[in-house]
């Protein structure tokens, strides 16, 4: 028996959009992906020089690959760490974590979320609770 191979985190995450814009095209340029984890081309000097570059700019270790800025439940939106199906705990760094509960401290909710369809939950869940009021 042939054992089925696991979709990539690229791949997962490309479901979840794709299905995001199908149910909820009002909320279309609300849930985005937050480039944290590309690969730097060139050689190691250029990549040393982008990186200092980007730190410069604000880079941040650890910001979970896809935000929702759409307010929920008394939350300001809905940070999301996408990791394959298969991952293990293990997987998810100390900056994942350690931004996720800072996150939490701002008033945002947080999940790690292993595969498309517990993202797609997790958003389904998410946007299921009252909408916050206004200040």
């Amino acid at each position: 028996m042939t054992a089925v191979p696991v979709p990539s985190e690229h791949a997962e995450q490309s479901v979840v959009f794709q299905w995001f814009w199908m149910q909820h095209p009002a909320l279309r340029g609300c849930l985005f992906a937050v480039p944290n984890g590309a690969h730097l081309a060139g050689t190691p000097r250029q990549r040393a020089a982008k990186m200092a570059k980007m730190k410069a700019e604000g880079f941040q270790p650890g910001v979970s690959d896809l935000f929702l800025m759409v307010a929920r439940g008394g939350c300001h939106g809905l940070w999301i760490e996408m990791k394959r199906r298969n991952a293990s705990p293990s997987d998810t760094s100390r900056e994942q974590r350690t931004f996720l509960d800072r996150a939490a401290t701002q008033g945002y909710e947080g999940a790690i979320c292993h595969g498309a369809q517990q993202a797609i939950a997790v958003i389904t869940n998410y946007l299921s609770q009252q909408a916050r009021a206004a200040a």
